[in-house]
């Protein structure tokens, strides 16, 4: 059994879709994990979890900047605790209150900061406090890294950075025939896309203009493949468009679904942007697709570069970018190389049991 003790603060820790992080966290430390009962008008459901997770109630839990504990367990908890490990955002009031329960003691900061809101041009000095009080910042990628620094946080106190993970028991291959099969059964739709023939590419995520969603029409108009895309829908606009260009729309699928959508799939795109005040922090999508079995192209944005390697990305909007790089992976021993390389890259990387490596290394734990 691990003998040392680390806590863990998240707002979303009573949601039941994250516990495989910390049953595999759980195999190298001694794990407590803390969170609020009601997040964003959802009350979490213990008969759900797959690891058992301290609760406490909250006030101002409509947005993870503003939570705030309102029970004593959970300051006795984060005081007491040998490592605290908050997975907020520096300029949150929780991360705040954290910074001084612990003065002189290790606290971590996992943070996925993609803008400067709330920075005040570096006169937030709540946050200041928690950059001088914390023993490290873990930034989601290079580019989260970048952001901290100009919020202020020290780069010497910026640690390498950390992704999420993707748990392999739930997304797994289904053979590809079974797989279209299933989808076209469930969503007949799809049963012509399938007889197009060619590349049949897709995409899952938000239909939504910063996800980079119109370069979809266009490849559907200017390369022979068949595109199909499902998610729910933000810019009901895109929907019209990518329709109007042959584009398959599905609606936002669950776990089980999504797997075999996956799996049905030659080639997984995510074509997101960068904007001022978005970028695509990780790209777990790319990572769920890998694991059914099928290989990942995207825009070189956010953490989608250090998930499925920069070669095998294009400029955000680069629409000719995007076509060279498709036409070079039609070819299915080309594919079939690409997806060697990326699942052996995110099983050594972004597994939850790789995820548990790193953080028991950034925080210093040992075996």
């Amino acid at each position: 059994m691990p003998e040392h003790q680390l806590t863990m603060l998240w707002h979303e820790a009573g949601n039941s879709h994250y516990h495989d992080r910390f049953v595999e966290l759980s195999k190298v430390a001694n794990l407590t994990v803390m969170g609020p009962k009601t997040f964003q008008g959802t009350t979490f459901d213990p008969e759900k979890f797959h690891f058992p997770v301290k609760l406490f109630n909250s006030v101002l839990s409509s947005h993870w900047l503003t939570f705030i504990p309102s029970t004593i367990a959970f300051y006795r908890e984060a005081r007491r605790a040998d490592i605290l490990y908050v997975h907020e955002e520096p300029h949150s009031l929780v991360a705040f209150l954290s910074a001084t329960l612990r003065l002189g003691r290790p606290m971590y900061i996992e943070s996925s900061a993609i803008n400067l809101k709330g920075n005040l041009s570096g006169w937030n000095v709540l946050e200041r406090f928690v950059y001088k009080t914390a023993t490290k910042i873990i930034p989601k990628n290079h580019e989260v890294a970048d952001v901290l620094h100009r919020r202020g946080a020290p780069r010497s106190k910026i640690s390498s950075p950390i992704g999420n993970g993707v748990s392999k028991s739930s997304f797994s291959i289904v053979d590809k025939s079974a797989a279209r099969s299933a989808l076209a059964q469930k969503y007949p739709q799809v049963s012509d896309a399938f007889k197009k023939g060619g590349l049949v590419l897709g995409y899952a995520g938000r239909i939504w203009q910063p996800k980079g969603i119109e370069i979809l029409a266009q490849l559907a108009q200017e390369l022979p493949v068949t595109i199909l895309a499902c998610g729910p829908v933000a810019d009901d606009y895109l929907v019209d468009t990518l329709v109007a260009a042959g584009v398959t729309v599905l609606p936002s699928l669950q776990k089980d679904d999504l797997r075999t959508f996956y799996s049905a799939l030659d080639l997984f795109i995510l074509p997101s942007l960068s904007t001022k005040n978005w970028r695509e922090q990780f790209g777990r999508v790319c990572i769920e697709a890998i694991y059914c079995g099928t290989p990942a192209v995207g825009s070189h944005v956010g953490g989608i570069p250090m998930v499925i390697g920069a070669s095998q990305t294009f400029g955000a909007g680069n629409i000719e970018q995007a076509k060279a790089l498709l036409t070079k992976l039609s070819d299915e021993a080309e594919r079939a190389e690409i997806l060697r390389w990326q699942t052996a890259h995110v099983d050594q990387n972004f597994s939850w049991k790789a995820i548990a490596a790193q953080v028991l290394a950034v925080t210093h734990l040992k075996r």
